[in-house]
């Protein structure tokens, strides 16, 4: 009698991926935004460049993510989840908080 063929990680892999490129969007995002002031409000579109965010119009090729919810008191570890929960078709999140562990008010982006 032979052993089972081992399984094979096609299926992790199809998890992990996907998480891992979340993950990056978010660190990313979070990097690119630690620049750019409190003044973003819900539906404005902000586009990145050099180290800062600055607030576009939503027509403007520059735009790269537009915001689609405010959160407030978000540790930034949570953040991601939280604006998953809140707004469904979050995408990337950005917690003013930068890298602290006080909660801070969060971003809930979708890309523009």
């Amino acid at each position: 009698m032979s052993a089972p063929p081992p399984r094979s990680s096609a299926p992790l892999a199809r998890v992990l991926l996907p998480l891992a490129a979340v993950v990056i969007v978010v660190g990313v995002v979070g990097l690119l935004l630690l620049g750019r002031g409190s003044s973003v409000a819900v539906g404005d579109c902000v586009a990145a460049g050099d180290g800062e965010v600055v607030v576009v119009d939503c027509g403007d090729a520059a735009a790269t993510f537009r915001v689609i919810g405010v959160l407030d008191d978000v540790r930034p570890v949570d953040s991601q989840p939280a604006c998953l929960a809140a707004f469904p078709r979050t995408t990337a999140s950005y917690s003013e908080g930068g890298l602290s562990a006080e909660p801070a008010q969060v971003l809930c982006l979708v890309a523009a």
